[in-house]
């Protein structure tokens, strides 16, 4: 059974927002948090779950052809819980640490 590498999984978890179109954009933060356990990890987490539930929030009340402002919000929400969560998983996945003490 092959297993993944680091650069596998990190391609993998920056891909899965894309993916679902933004509905699972806090997966990698929580992958990510849950490994590192930093407070910065979790606050990253929040904020995710934050554009989540504003996003979800802004597709219940908003009609369906939007205009204007609207679909600037909708379209700020949509392109933060995509491609903000696929850049932070890029970037923040933890690297293994070489011999020399380098990431």
């Amino acid at each position: 059974m092959p297993v993944l590498g680091p650069s596998a999984v990190r391609a993998g978890l920056a891909a899965l927002p894309v993916v679902s179109l933004g509905l699972l954009c806090p997966v990698p933060s929580l992958v990510i948090a849950l490994r590192r356990g930093t407070r910065a990890d979790w606050a990253a987490f929040g904020a995710f779950c934050a554009v989540l539930v504003a996003w979800v929030l802004e597709l219940s009340f908003t009609p369906e052809t939007t205009h204007g402002l609207e679909f600037a919000d909708d379209l700020l929400l949509i392109l933060v819980s995509m491609v903000g969560a696929s850049v932070h998983a890029w970037t923040f996945w933890p690297r293994r640490v070489g011999r020399a003490g380098r990431q």
